[in-house]
């Protein structure tokens, strides 16, 4: 059932939060003008969860209105964010977040990701959250549960257990720490991200790509100060992270994460996704928490990220 009108998850806490990217759960269906995946194929049971739900690609040249995900019993919803250019609602029973919708229009031949933020039950095992995907001409329902059909299968995640003291998912060295960004004014263009990146290996690693679904291009640029004059210029090279070392992206000179070519302006209290790309480690999946105009840092009070892929 679609309740359009049900009241939107209020954000009462800032959370910020690091994936990992790693193989995207691609689904095979008969039907393969429409496509709804979870971009991480598994994470550990007991932790809480940036969860991203990918459309691929609209119902044959029917664009994408509006996307439903049921939320499985014992994951408990922590945060839902604005997405620009989406209505975001929630199902309750009770206090539980049951369903999340989001509605908008999203061009049939285009991609984008939904997010939310959960609590993952503590058992290990298989998740399936059964998505609607509506468009304009069509409704598909991403619901069945493999292996029972394959037809529309519904995005799945594993939790796997843990060791105490570790985490199953920490097979990187490459930590990543604060990531956040700054809010950018109307029409704008371009936006400034930060974060820290930690090496705890014994070899040296590269920061050589980024990209963002809220971005057609992501670099990395080098501030200096030269003769009392300040330039600003792309590090073709990327970012080399010493072994055993760290290196602060920062507003105060030095390396910063550009994104040029927004698809809508940064909005305080939003997320925004980005792939982070090393030589060594691969990709890494990174949250930013976006902060107002003018910040000189992550809100008070935000842990910082420690998780690695």
């Amino acid at each position: 059932m679609w309740t359009d009108s049900a009241p939107s998850l209020a954000m009462t806490r800032r959370w910020t939060f690091l994936t990992v990217l790693g193989a995207v759960l691609t689904l095979a269906a008969a039907d393969a003008s429409a496509q709804v995946a979870l971009s991480q194929a598994s994470f550990e049971a007991g932790v809480n969860f940036a969860a991203f739900f990918k459309v691929e690609r609209g119902c044959g040249s029917s664009p994408t209105t509006a996307l439903r995900v049921q939320i499985p019993d014992g994951v408990a919803v922590l945060e839902l964010p604005e997405k620009p250019g989406w209505t975001v609602s929630a199902e309750r029973a009770g206090a539980k977040v049951t369903a999340v919708t989001w509605q908008g229009r999203l061009e049939s031949a285009q991609a984008d990701q939904f997010g939310l933020f959960v609590k993952l039950p503590a058992k290990p095992g298989p998740l399936y959250f059964a998505a609607v995907q509506r468009c304009a001409a069509q409704e598909i329902r991403w619901t069945d549960i493999p292996p029972a059909s394959v037809a529309h299968p519904a995005p799945m995640l594993t939790l796997v257990a843990a060791a105490p003291g570790d985490h199953a998912h920490h097979t990187s060295p490459i930590a990543i720490e604060r990531p956040w960004a700054r809010a950018t004014p109307p029409g704008a263009q371009t936006a400034a991200a930060y974060l820290t990146i930690v090496n705890h290996g014994a070899e040296p690693d590269v920061l050589v790509a980024a990209s963002s679904p809220e971005a057609a291009r992501v670099e990395f640029h080098l501030t200096t100060m030269t003769d009392g004059v300040m330039r600003m210029r792309p590090a073709t090279s990327g970012v080399t992270v010493p072994a055993g070392g760290t290196i602060e992206l920062k507003p105060d000179g030095g390396y910063h994460v550009m994104l040029g070519g927004l698809k809508a302006p940064l909005r305080s209290g939003t997320m925004l996704p980005v792939a982070l790309r090393f030589a060594k480690a691969g990709s890494i999946e990174v949250v930013f928490a976006v902060e107002p105009i003018g910040a000189r840092g992550p809100a008070t009070g935000a842990a910082p990220d420690h998780n690695h892929r």
